[in-house]
């Protein structure tokens, strides 16, 4: 040990077995599923897994069967976490998008650069398109590849979920180990928890956990909450090129204070150009469908959603849920 006299641990495996708590069991989860234990000497279920000279033993057969495979995905790198934490990470086609939003002309605009009368008129191209519904934005330079091979509606990844049951994403309780239990009773679909955009963006292990899927869950989403565009399309555009789910979930019903003074969850319900704005920043930027869960309105007795669920479909989204 480099700190030699100064570290505070022991470095004596027989003072430290003596020292510890007895086993609570004769056999260790870990070691039987996947072949080896990472905890080793600390393991409270040691003795199944600790050979001579308190060696950590391994089963090779059982540990071969899951080289590559991780049973937990969509951890935080430390990699991803420091260009995270520097803004070095690129957000290429959440930029295009916010500058389309930001910087196309305005039709008034235009008819006023046009200038006195014999003056030669201005031409703007505009764009063919990008995301359906994205705005146009004024274009210059040569043709790319990208300019023309656009992901179409119809080539996004399809969401069969019809006749399945879908477990709803539940704060501070639908956590990995919550969602592996409901899975074997018998749910189809499963969402993680309400993860803050702005928090995954500065790259906070503790919001990244609640991303993470278990091998079990075939049909996994997970679902976002902010209350701007520019933050919401770049965690879009982060998640689809860094972790692997099935769809993405936007919550426009959180009822909490914190949230809802911020302009986010369910004020986003009475913020439309925002609401409007956050569902095509985020559907041009995923490769995989978008949905949305509302309530059935933000005032009591005052019902919106039944006016507000055709125009997230013309947004782009492909599934909206209603909390009563």
């Amino acid at each position: 040990c480099r700190f030699g006299p100064r570290c505070r641990f022991l470095h004596d495996v027989s003072r430290y077995l003596a020292a510890k708590p007895p086993d609570l069991g004769r056999r260790c989860v870990l070691f039987d599923t996947f072949g080896r234990c990472p905890y080793g000497l600390t393991c409270r279920f040691g003795r199944a897994h600790l050979g001579d000279g308190h060696r950590n033993l391994v089963n090779a057969a059982l540990a071969r069967r899951w080289e590559g495979k991780l049973p937990v995905r969509n951890g935080l790198s430390k990699e991803l976490q420091q260009q995270l934490r520097k803004r070095k990470f690129a957000f290429r086609k959440a930029e295009e998008f916010l500058r389309g939003l930001h910087g196309a002309p305005k039709p008034e605009a235009l008819q006023s650069s046009q200038g006195t009368e014999g003056a030669p008129k201005p031409e703007v191209l505009q764009s063919s398109g990008g995301a359906e519904g994205a705005p146009s934005i004024p274009t210059l330079g040569p043709l790319t590849d990208e300019d023309v091979t656009k992901l179409r509606p119809c080539e996004k990844k399809k969401l069969e979920i019809q006749g399945k049951l879908y477990l709803a994403p539940l704060t501070t309780c639908g956590n990995l180990p919550f969602r592996r239990i409901c899975k074997r009773f018998g749910a189809d679909v499963t969402c993680g928890e309400m993860a803050v955009c702005t928090n995954l963006l500065q790259g906070q292990s503790s919001e990244w956990a609640l991303l993470k899927r278990h091998h079990t869950e075939d049909i996994f989403g997970v679902q976002l909450e902010g209350a701007f565009p520019d933050t919401m399309t770049k965690c879009a555009e982060l998640l689809n090129r860094t972790i692997d789910v099935d769809f993405v979930d936007i919550n426009v019903g959180c009822p909490i204070d914190l949230v809802y003074k911020k302009g986010g969850g369910c004020a986003l319900m009475t913020r439309s150009n925002k609401f409007e704005q956050i569902v095509r920043g985020m559907n041009s930027v995923l490769d995989v469908p978008l949905t949305v869960k509302i309530r059935t309105g933000v005032q009591e007795k005052v019902n919106v959603a039944h006016k507000i669920i055709p125009r997230i479909r013309e947004w782009g989204a492909s599934m909206v849920t209603v909390r009563g």
